[in-house]
């Protein structure tokens, strides 16, 4: 493992140290997901070493360039057994990860994954739609206003506003007006909190989903402006 990490800690107990010990983990939002929007390809650009997605989805691509990522993710075997205790489905899991920055071209295809993932980094819906299957959804926050631009895309549509109460995840049902208020009240500073080991992340109440349009829906939004 690479010495980007630090010795007292293991693969697992990293993930744990960021994720599960500080119940950060999200896991009830991506079962929920999975049982009520959409299920098959993920990619999950930004991801750091937020592993919680493969335990309710089978196939997922991670992406970062932080070089505590990279060497996490260079533990392949210790990371795979650990999801495969922890998953949900039948199937074996599978991880891929790939060390680059998301803003620039991926190796990856088009049209690819039926779910794409943007959660505390910014700019990833417009920079990964391309490889969004035409239907599938983009799941995101409002960290840097990633919502807000999303709704300002005619390429995506607000399909519903998940709201997390403690942790349970639930859809806000046939309420416009307060999926449109959500995303004025998100500010950078409501998802940053200051502790005494430092700066941290917060969960939001609010998670966002967007479909991806079909052209010819995208077209009758440009002929109606």
């Amino acid at each position: 493992m690479s010495k980007a990490l630090n010795k007292k800690d293991s693969t697992i107990g990293l993930y744990r140290k960021h994720y599960g010990d500080v119940k950060f983990e999200r896991i009830g939002l991506f079962k929920f997901i999975s049982e009520n929007y959409a299920y098959g390809e993920v990619l999950y650009p930004g991801c750091f070493i937020h592993i919680a997605p493969s335990f309710y989805f089978p196939h997922v691509v991670y992406v970062d360039k932080d070089p505590i990522a990279v060497a996490f993710f260079a533990d392949k075997e210790n990371i795979l057994q650990f999801v495969n205790r922890n998953k949900r489905y039948k199937r074996s899991a599978y991880i891929e990860f790939k060390a680059c920055d998301y803003l620039e071209e991926m190796a990856l295809a088009k049209e690819q994954f039926d779910i794409l993932v943007s959660l505390y980094a910014g700019g990833i819906g417009r920079a990964c739609k391309k490889h969004l299957k035409t239907g599938g959804i983009l799941v995101t926050n409002n960290f840097h206003g990633d919502a807000e631009n999303a709704v300002l895309d005619n390429e995506y549509e607000l399909i519903s506003v998940v709201h997390r109460n403690k942790n349970t995840y639930a859809p806000v049902h046939n309420d416009s007006l307060h999926m449109v208020d959500s995303l004025t009240k998100g500010s950078v500073t409501k998802y940053i909190r200051q502790t005494s080991q430092g700066i941290e992340y917060t969960e939001p109440d609010d998670y966002f989903i967007f479909r991806k349009r079909r052209a010819k829906e995208r077209s009758a939004i440009q002929w109606a402006g």
